[in-house]
Parts: C-alpha cells; sequence; structure tokens
C-alpha cells in the first residue's frame, strides 16, 4: 500500500500544480488584458487631446492684429486653466513654464484622464505659445509656413528622432521639430535616476480643490513634473529645452521620448505621447487664413470692381488680393501693421471666375462645387502661383482643384459662390 499511496500523493502534487499554472497563467492574462485596455484608454485621451489643439490653433477668435496659429500655454498649478504667458519669443525665457498639464478647461475638454487616471501633461514650443504682447510685436504675430517652425525634438522608444527640434530649413519643415507634445504619464516609477515619484498634496501645497498654491507651482509635489514624467538613459521627459534663435537652437536636441523604454519588469520610461507636426497645424491654420480672406472678399463693396493685383503671369485673374477689398468689418484681414495679414498676403492668392464661373474639382477630377465667384488659395512659398491648382485663361479662371482636407503639406483652397 505505501508505493500506492506515494503514487497517489505524486498525481495530487501534480494536479495541484497544473491548477496553480492554469491560474497563474489566468491570471496574467487578465493582467495583460486590463494593461491593454489602460493603454487604449490613454491613447484615446491622448487622440482627444490633439485633435483639441489643432482645433484651438485654427479655430481661435482672432482680430486685425492677432492671427491663426497660437497654442495655449500650459497649466502649471493643475486648475485646468492655461497660465497667461509661458516665456519669451526666442525661449530663452520661461522655459519651465513651457512643460505643465494640459489646460483642459482652456481647451473646452472634459476633465481628460489617462488610462491610470491621470490628468495629461502638455509641452508648447516657444514658436507656437500664445503672448499677451503680440499685438505690439512683428515677429510675433507672424505665423506663416516658413517662420513658424516648431522647435520640440520627440524620440522613439529607440531613441531615434522623428521630430528633429535642431531644424531650422522651412524646406525640411516635415522633418523638424514638433509644434507641442501631449504626455500620458501612466502609473508612478522609480526613476532612472534614483527619485521615487509621489504626487500627493502635502499640508499647505495645495488648495481644498487640489490645485498647488505655492510658487512656483511645481514646488509642490502634485504640480513637479518629476513626479509623473520619466528619465531614459539620454532623454529627461520632466525637462526639455526649445529656442526659436539661431544662438540656443542647437540645445533643442533634448526633448521628449515615447514610452515603454526598459525591458519588461524594469521600465525605465512608461510615458506614451502624441506630437503635433508643423505639417498638420500648418494645414488648419492656412484653411483658416484663406476662409478669413474669403469672407473680405465676398462681403466687401469694392470686390466686384476689384481685378487681382498681377502677380502670375496666367491670366490676369489671378494674382493678390486688392487692398481696398480688405479690412472693412467684418474683414479681419486688414492692412495694420504690426498685423497678421501683412505677414500673409504674399502667401493669399485670389482667383477670379471668368464668365462661365469656377469649378472646385477633388484630385482625381471629381467635382464638387461648380459656378463659383471665385477662390482664395494659401501656398506654402512666397511666389507661388498655385501650379497645378489653378486654370486660368485671359477671360478668368476656370477651374480649381481641391487638395485632401487638412492634408499637411498641401496648399489651402476655399472658393465661394
Amino acid at each position: 500500500m505505501g508505493p500506492k499511496r506515494e503514487a497517489g500523493g505524486g498525481l495530487l502534487i501534480f494536479v495541484v500544480a497544473i491548477a496553480l499554472a492554469l491560474v497563474s497563467a489566468g491570471a496574467l492574462a487578465l493582467a495583460s488584458a486590463g494593461s491593454a485596455q489602460r493603454i487604449r484608454a490613454s491613447d484615446r485621451a491622448l487622440a482627444q487631446a490633439r485633435e483639441s489643439l489643432l482645433a484651438y490653433a485654427a479655430s481661435r477668435p482672432i482680430d486685425t492684429r492677432v492671427g491663426p496659429g497660437y497654442l495655449p500655454c500650459p497649466d502649471l498649478d493643475d486648475d485646468g486653466w492655461a497660465e497667461a504667458t509661458c516665456g519669451s519669443l526666442g525661449g530663452d525665457l520661461g522655459q519651465r513654464e513651457r512643460l505643465g498639464r494640459l489646460p483642459w478647461k482652456t481647451l473646452g475638454l472634459p476633465d481628460l484622464r489617462d488610462g491610470f487616471g491621470e490628468r495629461l501633461w502638455y509641452a508648447v514650443s516657444t514658436r507656437y505659445k500664445g503672448l499677451l504682447n503680440c499685438a505690439a510685436s512683428r515677429a510675433c504675430i507672424d505665423m506663416t509656413p516658413p517662420t513658424a517652425l516648431g522647435t520640440i525634438t520627440v524620440r522613439d522608444a529607440s531613441g531615434t528622432a522623428v521630430h528633429d527640434g535642431t531644424l531650422a530649413d522651412p524646406e525640411r519643415a516635415s522633418a523638424g521639430g514638433a509644434v507641442a507634445v501631449v504626455i500620458s504619464p501612466g502609473p508612478a516609477l522609480r526613476r532612472r535616476d534614483g527619485h521615487d515619484q509621489r504626487r500627493d498634496c502635502e499640508q499647505g501645497s495645495c488648495d481644498a480643490r487640489g490645485r498647488c498654491i505655492v510658487e512656483p507651482p511645481w514646488n509642490a509635489a502634485r504640480c513637479d513634473p518629476l513626479n509623473y514624467l520619466d528619465l531614459a538613459a539620454a532623454e529627461d521627459n520632466a525637462r526639455f529645452h526649445d529656442r526659436s534663435d539661431a544662438a540656443g537652437r542647437a540645445g533643442n536636441a533634448d526633448g521628449f521620448i515615447h514610452g515603454p523604454v526598459g525591458p519588461p519588469g524594469a521600465i525605465d520610461v512608461n510615458d506614451r505621447l502624441v506630437a503635433l507636426s508643423h505639417g498638420e497645424i500648418m494645414a488648419r491654420v492656412m484653411e483658416r487664413v484663406a476662409i478669413e480672406v474669403a469672407q473680405c472678399v465676398r462681403t466687401s463693396p469694392a470686390a466686384d470692381a476689384a481685378m487681382p493685383i498681377a502677380a502670375c503671369a496666367a491670366s490676369p485673374a489671378l494674382g493678390r488680393v486688392a487692398d481696398p477689398v480688405m479690412g472693412a468689418p467684418p474683414c479681419s484681414a486688414a492692412d495694420d501693421d504690426p498685423g497678421w495679414w501683412r505677414a500673409w498676403r504674399p502667401f493669399v492668392l485670389y482667383a477670379r471666375a471668368g464668365p462661365a464661373g469656377l469649378e472646385v474639382v477633388d484630385g482625381s477630377g471629381l467635382s464638387l462645387g461648380a459656378a463659383q465667384r471665385f477662390a482664395i488659395l494659401v501656398t506654402q512659398r512666397v511666389g507661388s502661383c498655385g501650379e497645378g491648382r489653378i486654370e486660368c485663361d485671359a477671360h478668368g479662371c476656370k477651374r480649381a482643384v481641391q487638395a485632401a482636407r487638412h492634408a499637411a503639406g498641401s496648399d489651402a483652397l476655399v472658393a465661394s459662390p
């Protein structure tokens, strides 16, 4: 009976081991599914924030001085509102003020959280941040494509730069710096430098609503990026460098890295991020400029009598918008100095229709609208005549090609009946 009992005991141990293995595998599967769900929730929040920022840049209220293109400053004290200012135009002042939480109230968003229940963080390029003194600065109000380059370097998990903030060449703007970054901080961890992230409100550092009330706000654990953003071997997401002046631009190599970075069980960076590129934000801004100028032409008493100012050899009906057409309310594109229209004027073409009207087609030739009275084309480069986009003859313009809406790198066209 002894050997039988031993055999039975061995079988029981084997069955228990199998059961424990199955339970363990099930737990791992549930944990993995839960982690994937959290990551998906984080990515949804990041996508929503990204789209909201693009919409803000293109649709924010403008006047004859300050045009579209600006993004809000970060929220430094965790009250949901953007700060009024966040550094100088060149970026040499206020670097820490350009990294904080996403200002969800300013953007008109709900209290957006990642899959771990944390509010999103946000960094904005010095060239795109809103400034109180924009109305008095020609440099600040010039948000045209070759001028408003991004300044933030962003790396993938391998350390390869996907946005290079050191580039100052307008011809390489698509590979240049990001204009903003939104970050999901994920759960707290011990940073590579040994700092244990803690996210509480110490006594006296926050008010009853959780807003950081110390000065500067990052002296409170709740508002210190060190307690949310992580450190890789060569990139610290809790700080970055962005300068738009020639003297400091080389330092823009210090930017952000997308996680996860590190082996399973020993992750250095669990931050997830999305970047806003120069091309995608400029596509929205150029469309807004085209809409504003079309509004001026459509509502001006002088529009029917004013031919375009000659700028292109294709036709006398294709050129710059005449000054008498601009400036009368509700036109926001006035000839103020400084004013956003002065900066944008060399990038804008006015195509006046011939007797048969102007037809707008898509890239495949499908008609999108006939008998249009005129079209406004905002180009990427000064001196462009909309080659391949506008067809005109001696009698007027007959055809205009509408590129994919919000397509990065494409000119923006708006037509009006």
